[in-house]
Parts: structure tokens; C-alpha cells; sequence
């Protein structure tokens, strides 16, 4: 529990038998923390198995994508009553002592979102940091100071997930700037944080794994923030 509400965390994963375990008993240990739910997108390996023997609560989707994956964990989570939903890597690339840096920022606010822009470097830092620009100017009225899009550790209270969802339904990794988008789209109150960065514990990234991957993940992205703001309004 955090302030009297209850606090769920949701890890997508998909093939990360090497960290899953860690990564959930990493949260399961943090006083603030009632559920950890792992949502097992078509894994072949252990890593179902490896999360229900850490403890979290194992919940398959069929459909394949980071953005599905992430909209049925959010869904369970508030299913258990959670009013404040968590949102992380399943690789051991972020630090779950770090979720007290966002539950902080979340106090008075609605969406609190991570920063690595202090870990990252070269071209990655350089995209995270141009595209975060672009996204703030195109809501400047509501939006707040931003220096990556591409974070996925992020905490928000179950209100700002009944005001965002509708305009947060993309299957891919594009769900994570187009959540941000929504957010700003409705005014809803937003901060960002650092948190740290680290390499992965095992396996291989399925959007940063290449360099091909980086750039399909980031043009995904930039025509989602694109489309969100300059495309027809529903």
C-alpha cells in the first residue's frame, strides 16, 4: 500500500526466463507493493514458470505485442482493486527501489514517468531526447518538461487510466508516447523523474536488440506522436 492505495505492478515479458525471477522478487520485497502480475506474451521458455515460483501472479495474452500486453496487465491490475498501477521491464533494466521516486512524483498528479536520459548515449540519447521535444511542443499548453519517450517504468492512478485509455490502444511499443500524448491530450497533470538504466540481464531486446530495431521502434513512435496530434480526431 501507498497512502492508503493499493499498489500493483505489470511486467510484460516474453522470453525472459534469465531476469523474470528477479525482477519480481525484486518488487514483491518493496513494502509499497500488494500484486505483481507478469503477463506472459507467448513465451517458450521458462519464464512463466519462473515468475509463479517468484511469486507474482502469471496472466497470458495471446495477442502478440508490448501495448497488449500492457493494456490486459493494467486491466487485471485494477481488476484487484489497485489504485495505482506500475508499469516496468521484465530484462532487470530498471530497479525496482526506484519506485519510490515515482510514487513521489505521482503524489498530487496523475501519470508520473521515468527518465533514463542520464544513462543513455549517442544516437539513443540524441532520438530520446528530439522526439520528447517534439512531443512537449505539440501539447505546449499541457504539457510538462520532457527528456524521454521511450522510458516504460511509469506509475499512474487508476482515475488517469479511465481518462487515458481510449486514446492509448496501440499493440506495440508506440503505446508507451501515445500514452503520454493522452495524457497531455486531456490535461491530465504529468512529471517526470530520473531512474536508473541498466543492461539487460539476459536475452535480447526485441526493439533496441539491433540497430534496425532501434530505427523501426523509433519511426513507430514518432508517427504515433504524429498521428495522435495531426491525424483526424475521434
Amino acid at each position: 500500500m501507498h497512502k492508503g492505495q493499493s499498489v500493483a505492478v505489470v511486467v510484460p515479458a516474453l522470453n525472459e526466463e534469465a531476469s523474470i525471477a528477479t525482477v519480481v522478487g525484486g518488487f514483491r520485497a518493496l513494502p509499497a507493493v500488494d500484486h505483481v502480475l507478469v503477463i506472459d506474451n507467448g513465451s517458450h521458455d521458462e519464464t512463466a514458470a519462473k515468475a509463479r515460483a517468484a511469486g507474482a501472479r502469471v496472466v497470458p495474452e495471446a495477442r502478440h505485442g508490448y501495448g497488449a500486453a500492457l493494456r490486459t496487465g493494467i486491466e487485471h491490475a485494477l481488476e484487484l482493486g489497485a489504485g495505482i498501477v506500475v508499469l516496468v521491464e521484465a530484462d532487470g533494466t530498471f530497479a525496482p527501489a526506484d519506485l519510490g521516486r515515482l510514487l513521489a512524483a505521482l503524489e498530487g498528479g496523475d501519470l508520473a514517468l521515468g527518465s533514463r536520459s542520464d544513462e543513455l548515449h549517442g544516437a539513443l540519447e540524441l532520438g530520446n531526447r528530439a522526439m520528447a521535444r517534439l512531443l512537449a511542443a505539440l501539447w505546449w499548453r499541457s504539457s510538462c518538461p520532457l527528456s524521454d519517450v521511450g522510458c516504460t517504468y511509469r506509475a499512474f492512478t487508476a482515475p488517469a487510466w479511465a481518462a487515458l485509455q481510449g486514446g492509448a490502444c496501440a499493440e506495440g511499443p508506440e503505446f508507451s508516447p501515445q500514452m503520454i500524448c493522452a495524457a497531455f491530450e486531456r490535461g491530465l497533470r504529468v512529471r517526470e523523474v530520473p531512474v536508473r538504466y541498466f543492461a539487460r540481464s539476459g536475452g535480447e531486446s526485441k526493439h533496441t536488440g539491433s540497430t534496425w530495431a532501434v530505427v523501426r521502434t523509433a519511426l513507430r513512435m514518432l508517427r504515433a506522436i504524429l498521428v495522435k496530434r495531426l491525424g483526424p480526431r475521434r
